[in-house]
C-alpha cells in the first residue's frame, strides 16, 4: 500500500486557498475541479486500500521531533480511510450545492462577491480535516485543528454579523488544543498514538480524562455546547461540513483513536459514560424550545454525536464493537447531517428565512428540497431508510450488554432522544410539509442544488448497508 495517495488528497484542498480572490464561476469551476480531484485521488486510495482485503494497518512517517517522537505521519486503516472518504464526498458534495447556493438569487444572504474567499477558508477546513483524520500522533491532532479553528472563525463571520459567534468558537477550540498540548507535554514521545499502549496506568487515566474535555470541546459536549448553535450563523454549505464530516464529528474520531491504541480501561467509563448521557438529557429539553430550522439541526448535531461517546464509554470497557459502533454513528450522521442542512439552506434561498414558523406548504413551492427536509428530519429521529436506524438501533442492542445501571440507562437515553426529536419534528410536520405556501416562494431550486441533495438521499439509503462490513473490520490496537 502507497501512501502517496492519501497524503496527496489530505493537502489538495489547500488549493483552494490560491482561489482566494477569485470570483463568480470562475470561483466555482475551479473550487469543483480541486476538490472533484481530491475526492477521485481518494477514491482511488480507498478502493485500493479495501480491494486488497483492508486487514492491515499502514504507518508512514514525514516528520519527527527530538523529544516528541513522530509530528507528523500517516495512519492509514479502516477507520482513516472510510472517514477520509465520507469527508471529502460530503466536501465535494457542498461544493457542488455553495456553486448555486452562494450568489445574488440568495434570498436570505444574497452574495455578491467574496465566493473566491468562501472557497479558500472551506479549503483550509477540509484539507486540515483530512490531515487530522490521518493523524498519527497528538501533535498532529493539535496543529490541524487550530488550523480548524482559524477557518471556522472566519467563516461563522462570513457575512460580517456574528464576530462574537465566532469568537466563541474560535475560543472554545482552542481550548481543545490547550487540553492537547497539555497532554502532550505530560506524555513526551508517548504523544504517538502507537506508543499509547505501554503507558502507566495512573498516566493512562489522567491523560485520557484531558483527551476527553479536548474533544468535547470539538464536538461541543458537555460543558461547550453553546458554541456550535451560534456557528450556525456561518453559510448553510459550511456550517454543514462543520457538523457533519469536519470539527464536530472529528471530536469524536480523536478519542476514538486514543481509546483504540491506549486502551485505557473501565475507570474512565463513567466520565464519559454520565457526563455524555447529562448532554442528551438536556438536548431533549432543547429540541422543543427551538423555532430557528439551523438551531434546531445544531442542538441535534450535539446529541447525535453524544451517541457515539456513548458507544465509546462502551468500548472502555473492553469491547471492539463500540469502537465499531462509535464510527458507523459518524458516517451515517454525516449523510443525514448535510442532507438536513441542505434543505434547510433552499429555504434560506428561496424563502429567505429559516424560522420554521415562516416556512409553510413546501411540498408544492420547494418539492427537492420538502423530500430532503423530510427524509433527513426524519432520519435524525432515526427513522428509516436512512442511516441513523441502523447506529443507533446497534447502540441501543450492544449497551444493553454492560450490565447494571448503564445496561437500561444508555439504550434509554438513545431511544428517548430519538423519540423526543421525532416528536417535534411531527409537530411542525403538518404545516411546513403540507401548509399553504407562503407567497414569497418565488426563487425556484437551483440545478446544483437539487443534484447535491439527490445524490446525497441516495448515499444516506445505500451507504449504511455497505459500511457495516467494513466498520466490524475495527478493532484496537497493540
Amino acid at each position: 500500500m502507497n501512501g502517496t495517495v492519501f497524503i496527496v488528497s489530505a493537502l489538495l484542498p489547500f488549493l483552494l486557498l490560491l482561489i482566494y480572490r477569485t470570483e463568480g464561476r470562475t470561483a466555482d469551476g475551479l473550487a469543483i475541479l480541486i476538490t472533484g480531484l481530491t475526492l477521485a485521488i481518494n477514491g482511488f486510495g480507498a478502493y485500493a486500500f479495501f480491494g486488497s482485503g483492508a486487514d492491515k494497518v499502514y504507518h508512514f512517517s514525514y516528520a519527527s521531533g527530538n523529544k516528541l517522537g513522530e509530528v507528523f505521519g500517516l495512519n492509514v486503516d479502516v477507520a482513516s480511510v472510510l472517514m477520509g472518504f465520507v469527508s471529502i464526498l460530503t466536501a465535494f458534495l457542498l461544493v457542488l450545492y455553495a456553486a448555486d447556493y452562494l450568489g445574488p438569487s440568495n434570498r436570505g444572504f444574497p452574495l455578491n462577491e467574496g465566493k473566491g474567499r468562501f472557497y479558500a477558508l472551506l479549503g483550509l477546513l477540509v484539507g486540515s480535516s483530512m490531515a487530522f483524520i490521518y493523524s498519527t500522533n497528538l501533535v498532529q491532532f493539535a496543529i490541524f485543528l487550530e488550523l480548524m479553528a482559524v477557518a471556522l472563525f472566519y467563516l461563522v463571520n462570513f457575512h460580517g454579523n456574528a464576530e462574537g459567534k465566532a469568537l466563541k468558537a474560535f475560543l472554545v477550540l482552542n481550548l481543545g488544543v490547550f487540553l492537547l498540548l497539555l497532554s502532550i507535554v505530560l506524555l513526551g514521545n508517548g504523544q504517538e498514538l502507537a506508543n499509547m499502549g505501554s503507558l502507566s496506568q495512573s498516566t493512562k487515566d489522567k491523560v485520557f480524562a484531558i483527551l476527553t474535555f479536548a474533544a468535547f470541546a470539538m464536538s461541543s459536549q458537555f460543558f461547550f455546547y453553546s458554541w456550535l448553535p451560534d456557528a450556525t450563523a456561518g453559510p448553510v454549505p459550511a456550517s454543514a461540513y462543520i457538523h457533519a464530516a469536519s470539527v464536530v464529528p472529528l471530536g469524536s474520531f480523536m478519542l476514538f483513536r486514543v481509546i483504540q491504541y491506549m486502551n485505557p480501561g473501565r475507570g474512565d467509563f463513567w466520565l464519559l459514560g454520565a457526563l455524555t448521557v447529562a448532554l442528551i438529557l438536556l438536548m431533549m429539553i432543547y429540541y422543543p424550545l427551538q423555532r430557528d430550522a439551523k438551531r434546531l439541526i445544531a442542538y441535534s448535531t450535539i446529541g447525535q454525536t453524544g451517541v457515539s461517546y456513548i458507544t465509546l464509554a462502551y468500548a472502555l470497557l473492553g469491547h471492539d464493537v463500540g469502537l465499531q459502533i462509535a464510527i458507523y454513528q459518524v458516517v451515517n450522521h454525516a449523510f443525514v447531517k448535510a442532507l438536513a442542512f441542505m434543505s434547510v439552506g433552499a429555504f434560506v434561498y428561496s424563502l429567505g428565512t429559516t424560522d420554521l414558523k415562516g416556512i409553510r406548504g413546501i411540498k408544492r413551492s420547494l418539492p427537492w428540497a420538502s423530500v430532503a427536509w423530510f427524509l433527513s428530519f426524519l432520519g435524525l429521529a432515526g427513522v428509516l431508510p436512512l442511516g441513523l436506524f441502523f447506529s443507533k438501533a446497534f447502540t441501543i442492542m450492544s449497551t444493553r450488554e454492560i450490565g447494571g445501571i448503564a445496561s437500561w440507562l444508555f439504550p434509554a437515553v438513545v431511544l428517548f432522544d430519538a423519540a423526543i426529536f421525532l416528536v417535534v419534528v411531527l409537530l411542525w410536520f403538518r404545516e411546513i410539509f403540507f401548509g399553504e405556501p407562503e407567497p414569497r416562494a418565488e426563487t425556484g431550486e437551483p440545478k446544483l442544488m437539487i443534484a447535491a441533495m439527490v445524490v446525497l438521499i441516495l448515499i444516506g439509503i445505500v451507504a449504511p448497508w455497505i459500511t457495516l462490513d467494513v466498520v466490524m473490520k475495527i478493532s484496537f490496537m497493540g
